[in-house]
């Protein structure tokens, strides 16, 4: 008993010792006042499509957002590859929170070359001043002329690459898609004719994410169905490439972080030669 009750004692003692130490309200000071971040936002030299960020607020840590992503780095140089007027925004951490500056808008007048002369964009487009065509690997005679079918099911751990034959529960019907071409004529241009579901048709741009391997699509929407389609979360978003030839391609449009469809692309070159 004696025992219990030093013990008792030994701990209402360091939690009146603790309660005693600790601050009632943590104080972050101050924030940084906007009008002391110094920076840079310029074109390289050697390129005008590289812009070159450089802070120069003493002490502090950067934040760029970007077309391209966020950075911390002191001095950074982010590649913007189509013709546009872009934002850029610079903050520096200070002991109140992020202080921003005013954006900064930087306007790009060309394509470079250098970025779209790389293989992958070369496959999806045919090129710089190119286009290229592509349908679903699908027809009215529900023939898929290079893949098992127009779409394979995947998912955490797993993939399912059924023949359209064997699926007919999944509420999609044949028939002609339509196209959807890509073009690097004056920008980085992108058609949807989706001929089942005219609703899903539309123009826009594109960008490939070559380091990624990833593709997004904006203002319109690659080829694809309602059934199974309307499931993924947003055809917007930037999609993996899991595949990509000169002639196929296959896209992963997420249904959730655990679960997603794989659709299936050949050129019109293609479908039509074979």
């Amino acid at each position: 008993m004696k025992k219990f009750i030093h013990s008792t004692i030994a701990v209402c003692i360091l939690i009146i010792l603790f309660s005693g130490c600790r601050p009632e309200k943590i104080e972050l000071g101050p924030a940084l006042d906007k009008a002391a971040l110094k920076f840079t936002v310029s074109p390289s030299a050697n390129n005008p499509n590289d812009i070159v960020l450089k802070s120069l607020t003493p002490n502090a840590t950067p934040y760029w957002v970007s077309p391209s992503g966020n950075s911390i780095r002191m001095t950074d140089t982010i590649n913007i590859p189509f013709p546009g007027t872009y934002t850029i925004k610079y903050a520096v951490q200070s002991r109140g929170g992020l202080v921003y500056a005013d954006p900064v808008t930087v306007t790009i007048n060309s394509i470079d070359q250098n970025t779209v002369s790389q293989p992958m964009w070369i496959a999806l487009t045919g090129g710089l001043g190119q286009s290229k065509t592509w349908v679903l690997d699908l027809d009215a005679n529900a023939v898929s002329k290079f893949f098992d079918g127009p779409f394979y099911f995947g998912g955490t751990g797993w993939e399912w690459a059924p023949k359209f034959s064997d699926i007919p529960w999944a509420g999609v019907s044949a028939g002609d898609y339509g196209t959807m071409t890509f073009d690097l004529i004056g920008d980085a241009n992108f058609t949807a004719d989706n001929k089942m579901f005219p609703d899903l048709s539309g123009t826009g741009k594109f960008m490939l994410y070559s380091t990624s391997n990833e593709l997004q699509t904006i203002g319109a929407q690659v080829l694809h169905d309602k059934a199974q389609g309307g499931q993924v979360a947003n055809w917007n978003a930037k999609m993996l490439i899991k595949t990509l030839t000169d002639s196929t391609m296959q896209l992963i449009a997420k249904k959730n972080a655990n679960e997603w469809l794989i659709y299936n692309y050949i050129t019109k070159h293609y479908y039509d030669t074979h």
